[in-house]
Protein backbone atom coordinates (compact mmCIF):
# COMPACT_ATOMS: atom_id res chain seq x y z
CA UNK A 1 0.00 0.00 0.00
CA UNK A 2 1.06 3.61 -0.65
CA UNK A 3 0.65 6.21 1.79
CA UNK A 4 -1.09 9.04 0.87
CA UNK A 5 0.27 12.49 2.15
CA UNK A 6 -1.65 15.67 1.96
CA UNK A 7 -1.28 18.32 -0.61
CA UNK A 8 0.47 21.01 -0.15
CA UNK A 9 -2.17 23.52 -1.18
CA UNK A 10 -4.11 21.57 0.79
CA UNK A 11 -2.05 22.39 4.36
CA UNK A 12 -1.46 26.02 3.10
CA UNK A 13 -5.58 26.67 3.08
CA UNK A 14 -5.68 25.25 6.65
CA UNK A 15 -3.17 27.45 7.99
CA UNK A 16 -5.02 30.37 6.22
CA UNK A 17 -8.72 29.71 7.43
CA UNK A 18 -7.33 29.36 11.00
CA UNK A 19 -5.50 32.74 10.55
CA UNK A 20 -8.61 34.39 9.05
CA UNK A 21 -10.94 32.74 11.95
CA UNK A 22 -8.28 34.02 14.68
CA UNK A 23 -8.08 37.76 13.17
CA UNK A 24 -12.23 37.53 13.46
CA UNK A 25 -11.74 36.34 16.88
CA UNK A 26 -9.62 39.31 18.00
CA UNK A 27 -11.14 41.74 15.93
CA UNK A 28 -14.87 40.61 17.97
CA UNK A 29 -12.71 40.64 21.25
CA UNK A 30 -11.60 44.22 20.69
CA UNK A 31 -14.51 45.81 19.24
CA UNK A 32 -16.58 44.62 23.19
CA UNK A 33 -13.92 47.08 24.59
CA UNK A 34 -15.17 50.01 22.80
CA UNK A 35 -18.29 51.61 24.01
CA UNK A 36 -21.29 52.29 21.38
CA UNK A 37 -23.14 55.89 21.41
CA UNK A 38 -25.75 53.84 23.01
CA UNK A 39 -23.52 52.58 26.11
CA UNK A 40 -22.11 56.31 26.72
CA UNK A 41 -25.80 58.17 27.04
CA UNK A 42 -26.80 55.02 29.11
CA UNK A 43 -23.86 56.07 31.36
CA UNK A 44 -24.53 59.71 31.33
CA UNK A 45 -28.05 59.20 32.53
CA UNK A 46 -27.34 56.75 34.85
CA UNK A 47 -25.19 59.14 36.49
CA UNK A 48 -27.55 62.01 36.15
CA UNK A 49 -29.89 59.91 37.50
CA UNK A 50 -28.10 59.49 40.91
CA UNK A 51 -27.37 62.84 40.88
CA UNK A 52 -31.03 63.61 41.35
CA UNK A 53 -31.87 61.00 43.56
CA UNK A 54 -29.01 62.14 45.81
CA UNK A 55 -30.43 65.54 45.56
CA UNK A 56 -33.95 64.75 46.53
CA UNK A 57 -32.54 62.70 49.58
CA UNK A 58 -30.80 66.01 50.79
CA UNK A 59 -33.85 67.68 50.35
CA UNK A 60 -35.92 65.32 52.12
CA UNK A 61 -33.73 64.57 54.55
CA UNK A 62 -32.24 68.00 56.10
CA UNK A 63 -33.02 71.33 56.98
CA UNK A 64 -32.37 74.26 54.91
CA UNK A 65 -33.30 77.82 54.33
CA UNK A 66 -36.16 78.12 51.30
CA UNK A 67 -36.09 81.97 51.76
CA UNK A 68 -34.30 83.65 54.19
CA UNK A 69 -35.45 87.39 53.76
CA UNK A 70 -38.89 85.98 54.33
CA UNK A 71 -37.84 83.70 57.00
CA UNK A 72 -39.49 80.48 55.45
CA UNK A 73 -37.03 77.23 56.13
CA UNK A 74 -37.89 73.89 55.04
CA UNK A 75 -38.10 71.08 57.17
CA UNK A 76 -37.29 67.09 56.97
CA UNK A 77 -40.54 65.09 55.57
CA UNK A 78 -40.41 63.02 58.49
CA UNK A 79 -40.45 65.64 60.65
CA UNK A 80 -43.80 67.72 58.73
CA UNK A 81 -45.26 64.25 59.01
CA UNK A 82 -45.10 64.31 62.71
CA UNK A 83 -46.53 68.38 63.12
CA UNK A 84 -49.32 67.66 60.59
CA UNK A 85 -50.33 64.23 63.04
CA UNK A 86 -49.74 66.23 66.26
CA UNK A 87 -52.50 69.31 64.42
CA UNK A 88 -54.49 66.58 63.40
CA UNK A 89 -54.96 65.00 66.66
CA UNK A 90 -55.57 68.01 68.36
CA UNK A 91 -57.73 69.56 66.27
CA UNK A 92 -59.92 66.28 66.03
CA UNK A 93 -61.28 66.70 62.20
CA UNK A 94 -64.49 64.85 61.71
CA UNK A 95 -65.72 63.55 58.38
CA UNK A 96 -67.33 65.66 55.71
CA UNK A 97 -70.80 64.99 55.29
CA UNK A 98 -72.63 64.15 52.26
CA UNK A 99 -71.87 66.81 49.08
CA UNK A 100 -75.41 68.28 48.15
CA UNK A 101 -76.40 68.03 44.32
CA UNK A 102 -77.68 71.00 43.22
CA UNK A 103 -81.00 70.58 41.01
CA UNK A 104 -80.58 71.48 37.31
CA UNK A 105 -81.62 74.44 36.22
CA UNK A 106 -85.13 74.38 33.79
CA UNK A 107 -83.73 75.39 30.48
CA UNK A 108 -86.77 76.45 28.13
CA UNK A 109 -87.78 74.54 25.07
CA UNK A 110 -86.01 75.53 21.70
CA UNK A 111 -89.72 76.12 19.76
CA UNK A 112 -91.56 77.72 23.57
CA UNK A 113 -92.74 80.82 22.30
CA UNK A 114 -91.56 83.72 24.18
CA UNK A 115 -93.40 85.13 27.32
CA UNK A 116 -95.37 88.11 26.37
CA UNK A 117 -94.50 91.46 28.53
CA UNK A 118 -96.44 91.93 31.47
CA UNK A 119 -99.61 94.41 31.37
CA UNK A 120 -98.23 96.55 34.61
CA UNK A 121 -94.94 97.95 33.20
CA UNK A 122 -96.06 101.31 31.36
CA UNK A 123 -95.85 101.88 27.74
CA UNK A 124 -93.36 104.28 26.48
CA UNK A 125 -95.09 107.00 24.66
CA UNK A 126 -94.66 106.86 21.09
CA UNK A 127 -92.05 109.11 19.77
CA UNK A 128 -90.01 109.85 23.10
CA UNK A 129 -86.50 108.57 22.69
CA UNK A 130 -85.29 105.83 24.90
Amino acid sequence: MTEQRPKKGTFTGLIIVLLFAVLVVLLVWQRQGIPTVEDVKKEKRLKTLADLNSENQKILTQYRWIDKAKGVVGIPVDRAMDLVLADLKANKPHAAGPVAIPAPAATPAPNAPKPAPSPSAPAAPQGAKP
